[in-house]
């Protein structure tokens, strides 16, 4: 259930600040009615995005056993690699809050361009919540329906709190401390995701890769936060 509610909770966190401060640009506006766009092109994404998961858990489901593992264990180290580039090499821009300015939102305030940003951001995000909970569906499927809805409500309430009091809040710790978690996910799911391709490497070879991934890249991480920090500093 962890690992869903904090994937969930980062993922939808990233769409509402995208989706919030569109709603509340047209709002500002004047242009209420383009609000229903942005809906539709959220409902859009959502029911898109979890077509695309059925379709690939009933692929996966319809192979044999061994070559699920195969699968599973292929989408693990594609999860583990991905949590690496957006963490390392993308070094993702800092996310700012600032719900009621509308320089927030640089988009043509038209009903396809609404539609289309709000359909590719949920899609995108709700497409990698599915990724990162398909390999442990099978096992666990209460669980992770019951994380991934605990941490959409998270994100929620607190995007609630943020837009209703107004405030302009840098959220630059929220995502470092989700971050230094997703790290530690990403070095689980890298050494589960060996085990699964090669079941004959053991628990220690498990554990020895889970410190390979981990150890460095929360060094880099880490380090590169220390650099900002000192940076604001001066």
């Amino acid at each position: 259930m962890t690992t869903s509610l904090v994937i969930s909770f980062r993922e939808c966190l990233e769409m509402l600040l995208v989706i919030v401060p569109l709603l509340a640009y047209v709002s500002k506006i004047g242009r209420k009615d383009l609000s229903k766009y942005i809906y539709y092109g959220s409902f859009s994404g959502v029911i898109l995005s979890i077509v695309t998961g059925v379709l690939i858990f009933n692929q996966v489901k319809a192979l044999d056993f061994a070559i699920q593992k195969i699968f599973e264990g292929s989408i693990m180290l594609f999860l583990s690699t991905l949590i690496l580039y957006s963490i390392i090499l993308m070094k993702k821009q800092k996310k700012q809050i600032t719900i009621n300015s509308p320089n927030t939102v640089n988009v043509k305030t038209t009903s396809y361009s609404l539609f289309i940003l709000a359909f590719l951001t949920i899609f995108r995000e709700s497409l990698e919540i599915t990724l990162f909970t398909l390999p442990y569906v099978a096992s666990s499927a209460f669980s992770i329906i019951s994380g991934i809805a605990l941490g959409v409500i998270a994100a929620i309430a607190f995007m609630y709190v943020i837009y209703k009091t107004s405030l302009k809040l840098s959220i630059d710790l929220i995502f470092n401390i989700l971050t230094i978690i997703l790290i530690v996910i990403g070095s689980v799911i890298f050494g589960e995701g060996l085990t699964k391709l090669l079941p004959s490497i053991g628990s220690a070879l498990e554990k020895g890769a889970m410190l390979i991934y981990g150890i460095p890249t929360l060094y880099i991480f880490v380090k590169s936060m220390l650099k900002e920090y000192i940076k604001k500093q001066e």
